[in-house]
């Protein structure tokens, strides 16, 4: 079998789970807009387009001329494509649903605007809409073969790219100069670029949880917070690690250990069966016995995949979701001490049965001091 043939079975792997639920919710089709969730049935990866996914697996895509030649690159198996004439969203997609008998039809709630939706509705009036939540999503938390596989490329090209500029960092360098060359590293490498805005914190700043970088310039005795990850084939990673110029102050060491030890502790919860809460609880209840609870104000983790938020949404959440095999996320505490500064250590943790695999492997049983 050939990639292409591979990728293809692959993706009707993945159209297949997805029109189970187009059937549990008794409908017959679902109009997809969310680029991640269309580029993950058809692997076209363009940003401009609409996906009608029938529950049969019949797939229309609606385009833009632009795309035309990528979409025939990219996009393996059985496709309509349609090429847009208007820029009219619901114009577009009812010209394509009046050449079906479809009679109930998904859209995705947190995606389509009331806009569209509204004009659908007028537009075609013997169709009912009705509005889902992370149906797609649902099948994307469990990753496949080859997004693992993927999601494995883009941490080891994170991985190296942040040992690149760990000789870069010294007293009177700018955060943001360490960031742009980070960001620069990760194509460099063969990445696709930053997958968010590379976090530099440092000093005081350290305590900033999303301190992105600024003209700050580090110093002797700070603690910085470098928060990183490169997009590779449209896959994310997402890792932190806290270093330090010179010798800091010794809560901050401290700090560091508990932090370390925390995560540890949620990484060994993320196991099957489990929740995100299970694994929130083994490291919140850690930093809060050791007196900084009041310290560590987000949520330990959300997966990662073609998005760098996932399983974060109202209708997934994390701390709510009972782990299964091949979901990956991020273990991710931190304990942030205001006007001094902070410590985050973050890794991407793919869920394997009562073994937990950390699939970024940077040093971190040690603060290292530049």
């Amino acid at each position: 079998m050939d990639k292409q043939e591979e990728l293809l079975s692959l993706l009707n792997q993945r159209i297949s789970k997805v029109t189970d639920l187009i059937k549990e919710k008794d409908a017959d089709a679902m109009i997809i807009i969310n680029q991640a969730n269309y580029r993950y049935l058809t692997n076209f990866t363009g940003e401009e387009a609409e996906l009608i996914l029938g529950k049969d697996g019949s797939r229309i895509l609606l385009s833009d001329s632009r795309f035309a030649d990528q979409i025939k690159a990219q996009a393996p198996g059985q496709m309509d494509v349609i090429m847009q004439q208007s820029s009219d969203v619901a114009g577009e997609l009812t010209k394509a649903l009046k050449k079906t008998n479809y009679r109930k039809v998904l859209v995705e709630a947190d995606v389509m605007t009331a806009a569209v939706f509204d004009q659908l509705k007028r537009q075609n009036p013997d169709i009912s809409f009705e509005f889902s939540e992370q149906l797609v999503e649902r099948v994307r938390n469990v990753k496949d073969e080859l997004e693992i596989a993927t999601l494995r490329k883009a941490i080891e090209i994170s991985m190296t790219s942040f040992k690149q500029i760990l000789p870069l960092i010294k007293p009177g360098v700018t955060e943001r100069s360490v960031a742009t060359k980070l960001d620069y590293y990760f194509k460099e490498n063969g990445g696709d670029g930053p997958d968010f805005d590379t976090i530099v914190a440092s000093g005081v700043r350290s305590a900033w949880a999303h301190g992105v970088a600024s003209d700050k310039k580090m110093e002797n005795g700070d603690m910085i917070v470098i928060d990183f990850g490169s997009f590779y084939n449209g896959y994310a990673a997402d890792i932190t690690r806290t270093v330090c110029l010179g010798k800091v102050d010794p809560e901050l060491e401290k700090i560091y250990q508990i932090v370390h030890e925390a995560q540890r502790r949620g990484i060994e919860a993320a196991t099957v069966g489990h929740t995100g809460r299970d694994v929130d609880r083994a490291a919140r209840d850690y930093i809060t016995e050791q007196g900084y609870g009041q310290y560590f104000g987000h949520g330990i983790g959300h997966g990662i995949g073609l998005e760098i938020h996932e399983l974060c949404q109202p209708a997934l959440p994390f701390g709510k979701q009972k782990l299964v095999n091949n979901m990956v996320h991020t273990v991710e505490p931190g304990i942030y001490l205001p006007e001094k500064g902070g410590v985050r250590i973050e890794d991407d943790i793919l869920i394997n049965g009562q073994n937990p695999e950390t699939l970024s492997n940077l040093p971190k049983d040690e603060l290292l001091s530049l």
